[in-house]
């Protein structure tokens, strides 16, 4: 197997959109209570914490090139090592899928421009 790639853009201004018509609905229904907590520290950069969030999940779902079988949202993890770096956690079916289509590692990078998230996965096989 080769190394898979996944990709997607985010506009905070959206996410802002959705938390304000919304609020804790959405954040329930799209998030960890480990990645509520994270975006929850620092109300001036919410918007931003959830759309980094939204667009890494999107990126996993494209590079786990799920079709039929679509993983819960909560399935897919965002949260930050003591180190600041930002990593991916993979539970129930996105695990499975990541398993079945032999994924051990993503690696994942965050980038913002004008408004907007930028979020790159990799995949490393497995050996």
């Amino acid at each position: 197997m080769v190394d898979a790639l996944g990709m997607d853009i985010q506009s905070i201004d959206e996410i802002a959109a959705s938390l304000s018509e919304f609020g804790s609905r959405y954040t329930r229904r799209l998030f960890t209570s480990g990645e509520i907590k994270l975006c929850q520290r620092n109300t001036a950069a919410q918007a931003r914490c959830y759309a980094e969030r939204f667009a890494a999940k999107e990126a996993v779902l494209k590079l786990l090139n799920v079709r039929a079988l679509i993983p819960p949202w909560k399935d897919i993890e965002v949260l930050v090592e003591s180190s600041g770096r930002l990593v991916i956690l993979l539970h129930g079916v996105a695990a499975d899928l990541a398993h079945q289509r032999g994924i051990q590692r993503i690696s994942l990078d965050i980038s913002h421009a004008r408004g907007s998230v930028i979020a790159v996965v990799v995949a490393r096989p497995t050996d």
